[in-house]
């Protein structure tokens, strides 16, 4: 079970993410996140860790502007990442945490998140907004909701996964989870 301060410092990973969607505009693409902990100093009693996202690149043919089927692709690449049907994505991931245990050799995988734009309704017109949604380890939904023209995004944290409240990218989020599930308390066991 993750901690509170590893959802609080995924939480400001999330937002990290957000500051950098900004800096690229509006109209990208949706990109996946694969976000991972290491230890910062092995010797220290307490084992301070430090959080990051990666960007899990898609290939062209994948690539969304329209966030109506992310949740459709996120259920495809889960499916691509199944180990006994080698794919292009299960050699991405390999060459990602092959990368990451050459540098941390105790990271844990804690989350995977989407990052697209999407139309936002809820205050009754439709505005264009940028979402991230991840889900972490313990099941854990996140939703982050920047408005376009808005200075500050909002943040909700979901402990439950109840059927009516959560996210459309939700499952598909849950299944990269789960086609990673042998990755995620340590990476340095990967073959």
């Amino acid at each position: 079970m993750l901690s509170f301060r590893t959802v609080h410092t995924l939480a400001g990973c999330l937002l990290a993410a957000d500051a950098d969607a900004e800096l690229l505009g509006w109209g990208q693409p949706a990109r996946l996140l694969l976000v991972h902990d290491r230890a910062l100093d092995c010797a220290a009693p307490a084992r301070i860790r430090e959080m990051r996202s990666l960007e899990f690149p898609l290939h062209r043919d994948d690539l969304l502007t329209d966030a109506a089927g992310l949740p459709a692709l996120l259920h495809r690449l889960a499916a691509g990442l199944d180990p006994d049907a080698p794919t292009p994505y299960q050699a991405t991931l390999h060459t990602i945490l092959g990368l990451i245990r050459s540098t941390a050799p105790d990271a844990r995988l804690l989350a995977w998140a989407a990052c697209y734009d999407a139309i936002d309704t809820t205050g009754g017109q439709p505005r264009q907004a940028r979402r991230i949604d991840a889900v972490d380890t313990d099941g854990r939904g996140y939703r982050l909701t920047r408005l376009r023209g808005e200075d500050h995004p909002l943040l909700l944290v979901n402990d439950t996964s109840e059927a009516g409240d959560v996210h459309a990218t939700y499952r598909g989020l849950v299944a990269l989870l789960s086609a990673t599930a042998g990755y995620s308390h340590a990476i340095a066991s990967t073959p």
